[in-house]
């Protein structure tokens, strides 16, 4: 086994614990959620060596399109508007993705439509562990679907952009 595909697999299953951790345990399992966080961002950084502007460009544009998501009333999360467990996940994807759904770059109609799936069904997941509520699941997987979607086709535009390119949506 390559060594890239070693860390793809290592980054993919800290943040999957991250998720279960951020997701299943929420306030009562913060410290645990923080210390994968840390985790997931030094190994992207020091031993992955992914560019820690790419990570932040993830972070804010995931933010951004979770706080319209959230805006339009689609789900309300446990522990208020916008929780810490929350934003934990939402760092450890971007610290995650570009390392371990890299080959997704390429092909950004499949990225969009992996996106559109997993996303929903995620937060769908979630609902279900009781880390938020939603008053119509159609309205949180089509908004997720469509947040998720313009989410990968953004990922896939900021894995290829080189490092003095700007980004726009």
């Amino acid at each position: 086994m390559s060594d890239s595909l070693k860390h793809k697999i290592a980054a993919f299953v800290i943040f999957n614990v991250l998720w279960m951790s951020a997701v299943a345990g929420r306030a009562d399992y913060i410290w645990l959620t923080a210390a994968l966080v840390v985790v997931q961002i030094v190994y992207s950084l020091f031993v992955a060596k992914i560019r820690l502007r790419l990570i932040l460009q993830l972070l804010a544009v995931g933010l951004l399109l979770e706080a319209i998501a959230t805006g339009l009333g689609t789900i309300d999360f446990t522990g208020g508007l916008f929780p810490l467990w929350l934003a934990f996940l939402w760092v450890g994807f971007a610290a995650m993705a570009p390392l371990s759904l890299d080959w997704l770059a390429e092909k950004p109609a499949i990225a969009a439509l992996a996106g559109a799936i997993s996303g929903p069904f995620s937060y769908w997941v979630g609902v279900s562990f009781g880390a938020g509520t939603s008053d119509s699941v159609i309205q949180l997987i089509v908004t997720y679907a469509i947040v998720w979607a313009l989410f990968m086709l953004f990922f896939c535009r900021a894995l290829k952009a080189g490092d003095n390119e700007r980004l726009v949506l």
